[in-house]
């Protein structure tokens, strides 16, 4: 089937209203005990599959109806089309099940996605659309290869990138704020700010494009040169509270774009996501965003900043000068290297300097007041710094990090610590982002397809993170030490990622089916379906009980024997 073809089949005239009852895509509910009665009674059923990703959908869905997403997602409209065969919220629902499923290729989607029917089934196809297809365009002209899906990746990848930039910014400020409410982000807030490049080929249209330098190995000579060369793509800047992982604003900018500019509109807009419910107290930050104006800025709303400072800049070295001079505070930790009788201990010492009141960082401040930094009797605006002497036993080449602070640094171990947490938006956010969640596997050559691709990625991380703390949160037994445990992702998750809860799903509903009847749907472990539908087994899992158990465990009263 061409690819206008089924790009036109999404256009054809019918009231999206019709399309809704028609589809049918909320209706079905889950009812277990309904689904099990039938099965005992023997009526007849409408489809059942083994479960395999459904059994994640099923609760997935009741999370976001339960914080309003899935309200949000109802309201997305493809912009300037204006008749519709399948309603936006299904592409919307398709794309977010390749994304939550860890879909690398589009070319993949017919084989592992579309052509499973439990899946398509709870968001809105019937088993007939998903083995015909919703048209039958296109069959005259198929010859050997059937057809998977009521529709073709082409056709979900050019409707899905038709989503405007503006319609997914407000789409995923609209999740930050359904997930705030779940009341994971009260109170004050630790966030990090970072950026990520996004390389792609020069052939993306839109594409941005950035010069850099690399070293190169010359032959016949010593020396190595150095070259120019371009890279080609966009930057992905996320600020993230780091106690979650949880993403609370996010940009999609071309490669070559400053980043330190969006420093302030990323906190305000995370400020606002936020509401009442959370207050962000602090920001780290690296050295892309050293812009004193910037800096200055996140001090006027309220804000501590951690930042390392360039070894260039005068007040790096005046912090560094003045160190030398000061007594340090000191850290010490034992290591212990080795097992058994040749196990040996390190003891690693860790030596820091506060120094405050620094005012020789000429760009910090205000710009009315630092355009007078050329002056001669002119004074810049107090900062602090923390500056390294020694990290660990190892005494660093130059004078030392500088991590500058408008903080206080009467104890230099609270700003090291706190910086140290910058750490959590490079492992938890880019490369988890680039590797289970195909970050990087772009549906379309185009920027919209790019820009849709990145909010929606994130988004649906951001949703599924949510959503395992929501679970966890639920299951867990209330403790003082869980409430202060200062990260909620590793004390609640376990520090289990993404890949391996994707593989523990599996094999929790390996035995697993989904049963259809009527509206309803069911989920029974296969012994339990057997026992509703008058199979008698020699013997069953002891977690399950005896038959009658599970009858009664359905609402189902009976004679049956527990023999």
């Amino acid at each position: 089937m061409s690819k206008g073809a089924e790009q036109e089949r999404s256009e054809e005239q019918s009231p999206p209203s019709a399309v809704m009852e028609r589809l049918n895509w909320r209706v079905a509910r889950r009812d277990d005990g309904r689904v099990a009665q039938a099965l005992y009674a023997g009526e007849e059923i409408e489809e059942m599959h083994e479960l395999s990703e459904a059994g994640l959908l099923d609760e997935f869905f009741a999370f976001l109806e339960e914080i309003g997403m899935m309200s949000v997602v109802e309201r997305l409209e493809l912009p300037g089309v204006q008749r519709v065969l399948v309603p936006t919220v299904q592409f919307v629902l398709l794309y977010l099940l390749k994304v939550l499923f860890g879909g690398q290729s589009m070319n993949e989607l017919p084989r592992v996605l579309f052509s499973n029917v439990a899946l398509m089934e709870l968001v809105g196809f019937n088993a007939r659309q998903v083995e015909e297809g919703l048209t039958k365009r296109g069959d005259a002209q198929r010859k050997t290869k059937p057809k998977q899906g009521p529709l073709s990746a082409p056709c979900l990848a050019d409707n899905i990138s038709k989503l405007s930039r503006e319609q997914m910014e407000s789409l995923f400020n609209q999740m930050v704020e359904c997930v705030v409410r779940c009341g994971l982000l009260d109170g004050e807030r630790l966030v990090a700010l970072d950026g990520s490049k996004l390389e792609t080929p020069k052939t993306y249209a839109g594409c941005g494009k950035l010069k850099q330098t690399r070293s190169v190995k010359v032959k016949g000579q010593k020396e190595r040169a150095t070259e120019e060369y371009y890279v080609y793509g966009w930057k992905v800047l996320v600020l993230i509270d780091v106690h979650t992982r949880l993403p609370l604003a996010m940009k999609v900018v071309k490669i070559q774009e400053y980043e330190g500019g969006f420093l302030v509109p990323l906190l305000e807009q995370a400020q606002r996501n936020l509401g009442s419910h959370g207050h962000i107290g602090t920001i780290v930050i690296d050295r892309g965003y050293l812009d004193g104006e910037d800096l200055w800025q996140v001090h006027k709303l309220g804000i501590l900043f951690v930042i390392v400072g360039k070894a260039n800049m005068v007040v790096t070295q005046d912090a560094q000068a003045l160190a030398k001079r000061e007594r340090a505070q000191v850290r010490e930790r034992v290591v212990r290297h080795g097992h058994g009788k040749t196990a040996t201990e390190e003891r690693l010492r860790t030596e820091l300097v506060g120094i405050e009141g620094l005012t020789t960082y000429d760009s910090y401040g205000a710009p009315e007041y630092t355009q007078y930094a050329h002056r001669r009797d002119y004074e810049g605006q107090p900062i602090n710094a923390v500056v390294v002497r020694r990290w660990d036993n190892r005494i660093p080449a130059t004078d030392g990090t500088v991590y500058l602070t408008n903080g206080p640094v009467s104890d230099a171990f609270v700003v090291f610590d706190t910086y140290d947490w910058r750490s959590v938006i490079e492992n938890g956010i880019f490369k988890e982002g680039k590797h289970p969640w195909h970050l990087a596997s772009i549906p379309k050559k185009t920027e919209a397809a790019v820009i849709v691709h990145v909010y929606f990625t994130l988004l649906v991380m951001a949703l599924c993170t949510a959503f395992r703390l929501w679970q966890a949160r639920s299951a867990a037994v209330p403790s003082e030490q869980t409430q202060t445990q200062a990260d909620l992702h590793a004390t609640l998750l376990g520090g289990e990622g993404t890949a391996r809860w994707r593989l523990r799903l599996k094999a929790e509903n390996r035995d697993k089916v989904i049963v259809f009847v009527g509206e309803a749907y069911g989920i029974f472990l296969l012994a339990e379906l057997a026992v509703l539908s008058g199979l008698r087994l020699r013997r069953l899992p002891s977690s399950l009980g005896s038959p009658q158990d599970i009858l009664q465990r359905y609402g189902i009263a009976s004679e049956l024997s527990s023999g």
